[in-house]
């Protein structure tokens, strides 16, 4: 028996027979006539147990075309002659509810069905069931949104509770976002799709698509979410694919409640607007195109040209501070990082700082995310850095938060370079890094007596994209990569070249201290094909090293050609009470 989510099921036909086993228990059959009309069906009941029941469906359901009443017990040609001529006449799908001196008919009913494919639910009877149906928010605001939850027929009433305090935790504009999302999602099929289908980019190498992060809600090739996009060497169906890829990108990392404001111009190369704040400055700043050979401290200094003198108030002088926000969970954020986050006049965020975090910041501090799309890097970092003198010359108190730490493969010295010699020397603030964090989170000690005596941090992606060089393999080593998910394919076929141990433990721990954290264990042999087939969940990072498994039962860190990998998911934060740790601000 398999379950039923309720979808805009349009014209199809749903067949109801009986209405219940006594006069009183009428509420499942107008319920589930209720359900099955907001889809979008058309509904016909036969078989009425009491004439009573009849009197009710009509005070209820009379004037309404979608659904149809047979005054007449069951014939078994309804199956065949009630349902829509597009398919022969045979009924979409069945719901029975008769008293149980009826089974034999019932059975016959069953069998019928079972013969011809229809689908079949039977109240309380799951051995004359083929699928049973889960209890389903729908958005009444018509969004499209619906929230199913099964708990397999152990509780129905649970499965209730859950979804409703599932949609209870809902931003309020949860329908702005998804109709947002849809129109933007259908503007760019409409344009930048059509346009690669007819110049035939479609059709290079239908082998090998690189879009890979579609449109369809639960068959998109995730494991290319992130694939690497040389920024300043696009090719022409490179920069096409530019805004469904964006587009994709802020679905996935942009606070939820901010998607409603998202236009097609924020997807188009212009900056998506800071929030909370009625204004923004606007910039005063020249753009000028990025240097080509690499130097991004050089070309990043060169470029701004600012005079404060002239901007910044008489005895008012902004500050910055660079934060790290650590991996995810607010129990592993510093007291120093909350003080920041609660006392920030602007802050400077980047699109991967968790949602938890995002969530303590004050809802009159001005925010401002990085637009860091694959394609967009560089462009993006000079538009923060702008950003942030702007503040600072209105004497703002600036907040550039960072997940993990700002200086472990965040730019951060790069930006206190910056930034001091614009006359602002940050104050920083370490975090805890990803790179340790995951470790810990996924049960593996960095290094173990007799198994691992060091570690080592490594970035899987360079200047401009380049793979840095690889470390030369140490059995005694625990190596962390970071930032290399999205090009696993040419790192485990360089790590193999330079005889790295094929039989060495992976784990792939994504999101990491985050309630949809993920942590895949494989060998190095096998990691290819598993990221392939597992899809992605970025930010992600790789733990390689006999480490990786010595915490865990061999079983589970035992693998094959017919079991390759193991999946754990999710996690269980330390509860943090930001109100009591911090006063609150006046």
């Amino acid at each position: 028996m398999i379950p039923l989510i309720t979808a805009n099921v349009g014209q199809e036909v749903s067949l109801v027979i009986g209405t219940g086993s006594s006069i009183d228990k009428l509420g499942l059959v107008k319920n589930r006539v209720r359900t099955l009309l907001s889809s979008g069906g058309n509904v016909v009941v036969v078989n009425a147990s009491f004439q009573e029941h009849w009197k009710q469906l009509e005070q209820e359901f009379a004037g309404i075309a979608e659904v149809r009443m047979l005054y007449r017990d069951f014939q078994l040609p309804d199956l065949t002659t009630l349902g829509r001529s597009v398919v022969s006449r045979v009924v979409d799908r069945v719901f029975v509810n008769l008293p149980l001196e009826q089974d034999p008919q019932l059975k016959h009913i069953y069998n019928q069905c079972v013969k011809m494919r229809i689908p079949i639910n039977t109240f309380h009877r799951p051995e004359f069931s083929t699928f049973n149906m889960i209890p389903t928010y729908v958005d009444p605001k018509g969004s499209g949104l619906q929230i199913a939850v099964t708990t397999c027929g152990q509780g129905y009433l649970l499965a209730n509770r859950i979804k409703r305090e599932i949609v209870s935790h809902l931003p309020a504009n949860i329908s702005d976002v998804v109709i947002n999302m849809g129109k933007l999602k259908d503007h760019i099929i409409n344009e930048d799709m059509k346009v690669l289908i007819k110049e035939k980019y479609m059709e290079t190498d239908l082998s090998k698509p690189t879009l890979g992060y579609g449109l369809d809600e639960d068959g998109w090739e995730s494991h290319k979410f992130n694939r690497l996009i040389h920024e300043f060497d696009m090719t022409e169906r490179e920069q096409r694919e530019k805004r469904v890829r964006w587009l994709s990108q802020v679905m996935e990392y942009y606070p939820l409640t901010k998607l409603a404001d998202i236009t097609m111009q924020d997807l188009e190369g212009h900056s998506i607007k800071a929030t909370k704040s009625s204004s923004e400055p606007k910039s005063t700043l020249p753009v000028e195109k990025p240097s080509t050979d690499g130097s991004t401290d050089q070309h990043i200094d060169k470029k701004v040209k600012i005079d404060v003198g002239t901007i910044c108030k008489k005895n008012q002088r902004g500050t910055i501070s660079l934060v790290g926000s650590g991996p995810g969970s607010l129990s592993m954020l510093t007291l120093g990082a909350l003080n920041e986050i609660k006392t920030a006049d602007v802050i400077l965020t980047d699109k991967l700082v968790p949602q938890t975090v995002l969530d303590i910041i004050p809802k009159d501090t001005e925010t401002f995310t990085a637009r860091k799309f694959p394609g967009n890097a560089e462009r993006a970092q000079e538009e923060l850095l702008q950003k942030g003198l702007e503040y600072l010359a209105q004497g703002k108190k600036v907040v550039r938060l960072k997940q993990g730490d700002p200086y472990i493969f965040g730019r951060g010295g790069e930006e206190f370079n910056f930034f001091s010699n614009h006359g602002y020397e940050p104050a920083v603030l370490p975090g805890i890094s990803s790179a340790l964090a995951a470790t810990v989170v996924s049960k593996i000690p960095a290094t173990q007596r007799a198994v691992a005596d060091q570690v080592l941090i490594c970035t899987g992606t360079g200047r401009k994209g380049a793979l840095p060089q690889v470390p030369e393999y140490v059995s005694t080593r625990t190596t962390v990569f970071l930032m290399a998910l999205h090009r696993v394919d040419t790192l485990v076929k360089v790590l193999l070249e330079k005889s790295w141990d094929p039989e060495v433990l992976v784990a792939v721990v994504e999101r990491a201290s985050c309630p949809d954290q993920r942590i895949t264990r494989t060998k190095l042999k096998y990691l290819t094909s598993v990221v392939e087939e597992i899809g992605s969940r970025p930010p992600g990072l790789l733990v390689i090293g006999n480490a990786t498994g010595v915490l865990l039962p061999e079983k589970s860190v035992t693998f094959n050609e017919s079991c390759k990998y193991h999946i754990d998911e999710g996690y269980r934060a330390f509860e943090l009470d930001t109100d009591y740790l911090i006063p609150k601000l006046s």
